[in-house]
């Protein structure tokens, strides 16, 4: 039986005392088993995983089944005292699958957990606020029960779908609510650093949308409180899980370009700025701030290593009636001479692909699609709503060094993993995938660029 102290547990799993047992019985031969998790408040759902289950096992006081036949048989039970009792064999390739041992972690941690839901409260409702809603919805141990925003109208959206949560008129009476264990901030990034502080003040576990904060000296300053009472910070870097992006990583994790040394991403288009506070330097931070927050976290994610330096210009052209670059370039460059390089515009006639990445084995593009939504108007003619490019996710192709060229398909993946992380991070104590340390380091960069910039493109170092 596998020693559960060499297994690769989630981090931040608390299990001194486990033991495993197998279950008697011949095994079925090796293919993706969808196992049915039976916890209560298991937030993701069905897991896939490539394992050889015995079948047999009643499914009385199961955690966790699968099917065989027309029949559900248990794949993990609990034992005697703190042991868990598995259905596969010893050498499982399922053993060593993270998302399997997680489901372990929280079945064997589910005895000592009283599992409840917390209640999150929305500071801020736009349209990224309704995401968060109905992520809420549709994630186990968490639920929506307060919202605040300025603009009555967003509240009265938020009641439709959410008859049950409070609306609460100031930030302040959000922040008091007791029933509110988590705090969502989703206003303007120039303040996100003064209502995530309020909340952790409060005791409230704190999501600040991206960026982070506009200093780092702002995010270590959240990030200590965090640490100091022990609540959970985590920022909502939600493109780290978009598709174009996942199945880029994972080719490179898989090692299908080599070693990778150059990246370069892009988002943009030719027209004028929105007159919103996105296009406010004071407010967003400036260009880099608004999307490079979501681009660099994906290529800090992407490479690993050091950033000797940042790099950046700005350019100031056309736009003279909003604060922003019309035109933004950032180079990061890492350890051992590999780069990545972000640009934004919106002087961009013509588009560069969303990604370009260079390996010694190979490269990946990703390139815009141009989508539009069909429809018949009112008099019976067509219309056409034309979407921006970054709308829609880019076709993502591999390159061989021979010249073959394969479109890479998205996989499906669950709904709101976001919001799953952090249900089970409040549930169990699993460190999510996004961190506030990580968004930290995104500041960091950001940060550089904009003094690099203000220095005529001159390298600095990120703090």
């Amino acid at each position: 039986m596998p020693d559960p102290k060499n297994l690769p547990w989630p981090e931040g799993t608390r299990l001194s005392t486990l033991t495993l047992a197998t279950a008697p019985g011949t095994p079925l031969p090796r293919h993706e088993v969808r196992v049915r998790p039976l916890l209560p408040l298991w937030p993701r759902g069905d897991v896939l995983v490539m394992a050889e289950p015995v079948p047999g096992q009643p499914i009385a006081g199961a955690l966790a089944t699968f099917s065989h036949g027309l029949a559900e048989h248990a794949l993990v039970s609990r034992g005697t005292g703190d042991e868990l009792v598995v259905a596969l064999p010893e050498d499982s390739t399922a053993w060593s699958d993270p998302a399997f041992l997680e489901l372990l972690a929280a079945a064997a941690q589910g005895a000592a957990v009283a599992p409840r839901s917390r209640g999150v409260g929305l500071l801020g409702f736009g349209a990224i606020g309704a995401e968060h809603a109905r992520a809420l919805r549709e994630t186990a141990g968490l639920h929506l029960v307060a919202v605040c925003d300025r603009d009555p109208a967003r509240a009265s959206v938020a009641l439709a779908s959410d008859p049950q949560a409070r609306v609460h008129d100031s930030a302040e009476q959000l922040l008091d609510d007791p029933d509110v264990e988590v705090v969502v901030i989703s206003t303007p990034p120039d303040s996100h650093a003064y209502w995530a502080m309020a909340a952790l003040e409060r005791g409230k576990h704190v999501v600040v949308e991206k960026p982070m904060a506009l200093t780092t000296r702002e995010c270590d300053a959240l990030i200590e409180r965090a640490r100091r009472d022990g609540l959970a910070l985590s920022v909502y870097q939600n493109r780290r899980f978009d598709p174009d992006y996942t199945v880029i990583r994972d080719a490179v994790r898989a090692g299908r370009l080599g070693e990778v040394f150059h990246v370069e991403t892009f988002v943009g288009g030719y027209g004028h700025p929105c007159n919103y506070w996105h296009s406010d330097a004071a407010v967003s931070g400036g260009a880099l701030f608004d999307w490079g927050s979501h681009v660099i976290d994906q290529v800090l994610d992407l490479l690993d290593g050091d950033v000797d330096s940042v790099t950046a210009i700005n350019h100031k052209r056309v736009w003279h009636d909003v604060t922003n670059a019309d035109h933004s370039r950032m180079t990061l460059h890492f350890e051992g001479g590999r780069e990545a390089t972000f640009v934004y515009s919106d002087l961009a006639a013509a588009l560069k692909p969303r990604w370009y990445v260079l390996g010694t084995m190979g490269a990946l593009t990703g390139e815009w699609r141009r989508e539009s939504v069909v429809s018949r108007n009112a008099v019976g003619t067509l219309d056409e709503d034309v979407l921006a490019p970054a709308d829609a996710p880019p076709r993502v192709r591999l390159h061989s060094p021979v010249g073959d060229v394969t479109e890479l398909a998205f996989r499906d993946t669950e709904p709101h993993p976001f919001h799953a992380d952090l249900s089970l991070w409040l549930q169990y104590g699993f460190l999510p995938r996004v961190r506030g340390e990580q968004s930290r380091r995104v500041i960091s960069m950001l940060e550089a660029a904009e003094e690099s910039a203000r220095m005529g493109g001159m390298p600095v170092k990120p703090s």
